[in-house]
């Protein structure tokens, strides 16, 4: 199984989630929001195919919905790249084709190291 690795962007994503949550609906549901998210990383780890269904959408990576969010990540040999969790409501495909060259710069990096 690939160890879970998250971008910066992806950091900064549970970040504001947690943030945004915690004002909305509390510091407990907020913890319990985060807490599935991480749950679907590990699912995803234990299954990494299962983002191809919604490859297309999220091309050239892969997606999985958590809760009202898409976990978009990349794989890497031994490591699961967690790139950016977005809101399902917002137009996805336009926003990776927006972050993809800082996204393929940093998977680069990581191919290096």
């Amino acid at each position: 199984m690939p160890s879970v690795h998250l971008t910066r962007r992806a950091a900064r994503d549970l970040r504001d989630i947690h943030a945004h949550s915690t004002v909305r609906w509390g510091q407990a549901r907020a913890d319990t929001y985060l807490g599935d998210l991480y749950a679907v990383f590990a699912r995803i780890a234990a299954n990494p195919g299962l983002g191809r269904l919604r490859a297309r959408r999220a091309a050239p990576f892969l997606m999985v919905p958590s809760g009202r969010h898409f976990v978009v990540y990349d794989l890497l040999a031994d490591r699961l790249m967690i790139l950016t969790v977005l809101h399902q409501v917002r137009d996805i495909e336009r926003i990776i084709a927006a972050l993809e060259p800082e996204f393929l710069s940093e998977i680069a990096a990581l191919r290096g190291a």
